[in-house]
This record gives structure tokens, C-alpha cells and sequence, in this order.
């Protein structure tokens, strides 16, 4: 089976390559907007005859799209870049994976829902509160409006571990609290942190189920993200008296927050057969691949 992946240097690219290439019969296509080296496929999924070219010289069994503009702050300004990113391209996908006959496999948001009535299943009626959780929507509509074989993945709060990827929450307190310095964490925003190995998993299982339709897969637990930051201290044996509890409206965000984005997430355990692990089991993992990414790097 091949695979063609978009924002494969990502840190959920990462892992989506890590667990691909563990199974012998996928074939594997990573592509990015850069590349760091002469053999890295460049692709802008902006650009909609780049994506036929691609998908035609190729000729994916499934196009795994890991590419998405997610500064959610920045989207409030860069309307046009986050719209054309997250929507307009997800389009562009959709007609080369129908032209092509392959499965489309888009990862989206938490970010769809307003966040004043989590836990929410598939079936919730989305109502983003945010132009991000817009423009994830409108990708959301236009796989499901022109695509029949696809599957879409909502997940929260991704984190994890791989080098040269940029910093996300784990990784950003993880520094903080290693410099002695004092963080201010929203105790009033809930969801489910969803480590970046597990949700890279669970479009494996998409792929061999063939599963289509919309599933939600994040972390076993939701807590706030002070809870999740004092959780981080004490995996990594930091001091987590230096994370300090505050509000939403203290800090000034040009977005606007769900304040509980939790999902139920047993559609995905009972049709992929997913059992996500503890935020507890999952940062443990995380802080044992640093470990080991260190002893390499020392070697």
C-alpha cells in the first residue's frame, strides 16, 4: 500500500513516518513544504496542480494530510493564509485523491466545538468560536461534501518528542521549569493532551480497518492545562510549585478558547481498537525516547 504523507516534518509527520515504516507493507511518501535534504520531496498543498503532479506521479492507496496552519492566535490576522491552508488546500487534496482513487485521511480539531458543552462525540454539532476552528471546519465540510472513502481524525493538544520539530506545551514547560523559571498555566481550559506516538498509531489502524467517517482520538484523560503542566513536572522530576494557576481573561490572546474541548473518544476504541494510555504512561514514554535521544546524540 502506498502512503503519500503532508506535513511530514511536523512533529505528527514524524511519528506517522516512525510508525509506517515499522510495517513491511506500506510504501511511504513524506513531503513538506521544505526540505532539509536533496532527497526530501517538497510540496505546496496550496498550489493545486503541485498536488495533482504529486499524486499522479505517485499514485497513493491513501493521502494522509498532516499539514495544516495552526497558529491559532496568528489565524485571527493571517485569515487568508490559515483559510487557504486548512481549507481551501484540504479541497485540492480531495480532487487529486478522487481523480487518483485514493483514501483521504485529514486530521482536524477540538477546535470545531465552542467548548460550553464538552465531552463531545462525532455527532456533536460543530460551532467554532475561533477563525482557526473555522477554517478547520471548512476542510472538516469539503472532505465530507466531496469524498466518499475518507476518514477524519479530530484530536487536541498534541505533544511528544522528535528532533527539529518546533517546541509544543510538554516540551516548552519542560524548558521553563529546567531554568527555574516560573510558568502561568489556564486552569480553565479542559481537554484531552493527546501524545503525538498514540494519534500516529491510530492512522495505522485507519489504514489497515480501511475505517472511514469521523472519529475522535485524543488522550485518555481530561484535565486543565494547569493540571496537565504540574503532571509534566512531576514526570520529569521538576518542581511544579513554579506552575501558577490562572484564567483565560488574564492573559490577553487575540483567540478566543473552548474552555471544555474534552471528547468521548469510543467510537475510536471500539471500530480501530484503541486503548490510549494514561497522561502519566504517555509522558513517561515521551521522557524515555529524550532520554535516549540524548545518550545518541552524546555518543
Amino acid at each position: 500500500m502506498r502512503v503519500l504523507v503532508t506535513g511530514a516534518k511536523g512533529l505528527l509527520g514524524n511519528k506517522i513516518m516512525d510508525v509506517f515504516r515499522r510495517e513491511s507493507e506500506y510504501e511511504l511518501l513524506a513531503c513538506d513544504l521544505t526540505s532539509d535534504h536533496e532527497s526530501d520531496l517538497t510540496l505546496d498543498i496550496t498550489d493545486r496542480q503541485s498536488v495533482m503532479d504529486m499524486v499522479a506521479s505517485f499514485k497513493p492507496s491513501v493521502i494522509i494530510n498532516a499539514a495544516a496552519y495552526t497558529n491559532v492566535d496568528k489565524a485571527e490576522v493571517e485569515k487568508e493564509i490559515a483559510y487557504k491552508v486548512n481549507a481551501t488546500a484540504v479541497g485540492y487534496l480531495v480532487d487529486a485523491a478522487n481523480t487518483f482513487d485514493a483514501k483521504l485521511v485529514h486530521i482536524s480539531t477540538d477546535y470545531v466545538f465552542d467548548g460550553e458543552n464538552g465531552n463531545y462525540s462525532e455527532d456533536s454539532l460543530p460551532s467554532p468560536i475561533n477563525y482557526y476552528g473555522k477554517t478547520k471546519l471548512a476542510g472538516e465540510n469539503l472532505v465530507k461534501s466531496k469524498k466518499q472513502n475518507y476518514a477524519i481524525l479530530r484530536t487536541q493538544v498534541i505533544y511528544g518528542f522528535a528532533p527539529n520539530v518546533k517546541k509544543n506545551f510538554v516540551l516548552w514547560v519542560i524548558d521553563e521549569l529546567s531554568k527555574g523559571q516560573s510558568i502561568r498555566v489556564v486552569d480553565d481550559q479542559i481537554g484531552n493532551p493527546t501524545l503525538a506516538d498514540e494519534l500516529a498509531f491510530a492512522l495505522l489502524k485507519v489504514c489497515q480497518r480501511n475505517a472511514t467517517g469521523v472519529f475522535h482520538v485524543s488522550g485518555y484523560e481530561t484535565i486543565s492545562r494547569y493540571e496537565f503542566a504540574r503532571k509534566i513536572a512531576e514526570i520529569f522530576d521538576l518542581n511544579f510549585d513554579l506552575v501558577n494557576p490562572v484564567k483565560s481573561n488574564e492573559f490577553v490572546q487575540h483567540a478566543h478558547r473552548p474552555k471544555n474541548s474534552g471528547c468521548i473518544c469510543l467510537k475510536a476504541q471500539t471500530e480501530l481498537g484503541l486503548n490510549m494510555p494514561s497522561v502519566a504512561d504517555s509522558l513517561s514514554l515521551m521522557k524515555q525516547q529524550m532520554k535516549l535521544a540524548k545518550v545518541i546524540s552524546e555518543r
